[in-house]
């Protein structure tokens, strides 16, 4: 199953709440996670790999990945080369970005070349994929349209309003199931709760959302400390299980999940048993 958090809203945190979903999922062992990065900053390879290694990364990376498939050449051993084990957990696996991500949004790349490189290449169905799209609109649009569910986080601000309409409405044009807004509140400001709750209520309200089967999820409160990905180590801070929590739930019940033991396949995480320098760095 291939799961978006999906926004061309830059700074809403989706990197981070890609990170935080991958380690809650792990934790409660509920599936091997494959974290790809979409996003020419690499905010999750950073956050997955650390700071050291996830600024250093040399090719195969995602962009080889989706060059290889724009080219049209067959499947080649790129995809499994370019994939890292985290540091930070031994079922969490990222096929990172680097900048040369950037170049695919000057070219006419297709909406679907992420789906169409996740298709030749075989994944175990006990395998769940989070995508971090990005905020670019190009890298956005191919992160929905590879999705079978997308999560879409929104801050309390203007800005917020237009992107967020267009990454609804990219989820429309390729008929990927928008699951969840995701309020994101910045900072441990007192006003700031009382103006979400009113907020959030009037977007529950909102007949679009409706109409799309969009529901609108427990705020989740940022701060400098969750960005930093302090928290990878210990544990994830109480008040971000409600969000987090709900996401899961909705991920796991969603058709295109597949439970393991209906199945007779080789587990992901067996493909990896053979350890190396790169799937451990």
């Amino acid at each position: 199953m291939i799961v978006s958090i999906a926004s061309m809203k830059g700074g809403v945190g989706k990197s981070s709440i890609t990170a935080l979903l991958a380690r809650r999922i792990v934790d409660q062992q509920r599936a091997s996670v494959l974290v790809i990065d979409m996003d020419p900053q690499r905010g999750a390879t950073i956050l997955m790999l650390g700071p050291k290694v996830g600024s250093k990364i040399q090719p195969p990376t995602i962009y080889d990945v989706l060059v290889n498939t724009l080219e049209r050449n067959p499947p080649t051993p790129a995809f499994m080369q370019a994939i890292r084990r985290s540091p930070y957990h031994d079922d969490i696996y990222l096929l990172p970005a680097t900048g040369e991500l950037g170049r695919l949004t000057r070219t006419d790349a297709p909406a679907n070349l992420l789906k169409t490189a996740l298709t030749v290449h075989t994944l175990s169905k006990d395998l769940l994929v989070i995508l971090d799209s990005g905020s670019n609109h190009v890298l956005c649009e191919m992160c929905i349209a590879a999705a079978d569910l997308v999560f879409i986080p929104v801050t309390l601000s203007p800005q917020s309003g237009v992107p967020t309409i267009n990454t609804l409405k990219t989820c429309l044009i390729h008929s990927t199931h928008a699951g969840g807004l995701i309020p994101i509140m910045v900072g441990k400001a007192g006003w700031q709760k009382g103006t979400m709750d009113t907020w959030r209520a009037k977007l529950q309200t909102a007949e679009s959302l409706h109409t799309m089967g969009t529901e609108v999820l427990s705020p989740m409160p940022f701060s400098q400390t969750i960005v930093r990905g302090k928290w990878r180590w210990g544990k994830i801070p109480q008040r971000f299980h409600p969000t987090l929590d709900e996401m899961i739930s909705m991920i796991f019940s969603h058709p295109a999940w597949i439970k393991p033991d209906m199945y007779d396949e080789e587990p992901w995480h067996s493909m990896f048993m053979e350890t190396d320098e790169r799937i451990t760095a």
